[in-house]
């Protein structure tokens, strides 16, 4: 009897040390300054550590579950491995079974017409007779004439279109973008061009009907088209962020060809590099154009 009153006392008195109050202090080790201080008791301590263990685990497992980082996992990686292996096995072999399978077919064929035991009855020898073109007549239709035409001349790429205009006669050009110019057109700085800054992913319009020539990128002006019109004028635009057209394309007047951009080392941000050419020889687009 008195045995089990010692057990229910001790008992007692672990749960109550479990609930004794105990205050942490930070202090300043010159001052002695108390900085802050938390009141805690054994079983906030033992429940706080059991959460926080719980949340790590369930974070890890997470993380190692449902992230790349599962990949670097050692059995993972290998199992990964291993099924892409026996992925790529299966499309091996059931490429070979499918090579062999006409290679047998080929060599059996090749072995019928050496011994000659071609089954010929399956064949419609009517359906091969003798035809002399000289016998054949031919009358071509007026849609095939006009289709004709049209495709003989069609140019994939025509340096110089003819779009049925006088060449004395005066026209508007539309202008490629609405902007900023960062940079006018000098001659003397090599500068054939002028420099117009835009909103981001603002389209580039052909300022006049023409063929795409040009479709292409380069490391110093990025992407770049360049479009020849009638009347030997050429159009130029550098440092595009996608093109709309590809070469070989004919477009009209005011149809977006390209978005803005800032691609190529010459560029220090999003704009559009205009140029114009005739003859060879560079034009101020400010003289057609009011860019702002």
């Amino acid at each position: 009897m008195a045995k089990n009153k010692d057990d229910k006392n001790g008992k007692e008195r672990f749960y109550k040390r479990l609930r004794n109050h105990y205050k942490l202090v930070v202090l300043n080790i010159d001052t002695f300054e108390e900085r802050f201080s938390f009141l805690l008791t054994p079983l906030n301590v033992i429940v706080l550590s059991g959460i926080s263990f719980l949340l790590i685990t369930v974070s890890a497992f997470a993380l190692l579950g449902w992230t790349p980082l599962r990949y670097y996992l050692p059995d993972y990686a290998e199992e990964v491995r291993v099924r892409k292996l026996a992925i790529e096995t299966a499309l091996k072999a059931d490429s070979m079974e499918l090579e062999l399978s006409q290679r047998d077919e080929y060599i059996n064929n090749i072995r019928l017409l050496v011994e000659g035991r071609i089954d010929t009855s399956a064949y419609d020898a009517s359906a091969f007779v003798e035809v002399d073109p000289l016998e054949i007549e031919y009358t071509r239709s007026i849609e095939d004439s006009l289709l004709r035409k049209e495709i003989e001349q069609e140019d994939l790429v025509n340096l110089n279109p003819n779009f049925n205009r006088d060449s004395k006669t005066a026209y508007l050009l539309f202008p490629p973008i609405k902007g900023t110019i960062m940079d006018r057109f000098n001659v003397q700085r090599s500068h054939f061009g002028v420099d117009v800054a835009a909103p981001k992913d603002e389209s580039i319009k052909a300022i006049d009907d023409g063929t795409i020539v040009i479709a292409s990128y380069t490391a110093e002006t990025g992407y770049i088209l360049q479009i020849q019109h009638d009347n030997d004028l050429i159009s130029v635009y550098k440092h595009n962020s996608s093109l709309l057209k590809k070469e070989g394309d004919k477009v009209r007047a005011g149809e977006a060809i390209a978005i803005i951009g800032e691609t190529g080392e010459y560029s220090s941000g999003p704009h559009l590099h205009f140029e114009m050419w005739r003859k060879g020889i560079p034009i101020n687009p400010e003289t057609f154009f009011s860019f702002e």
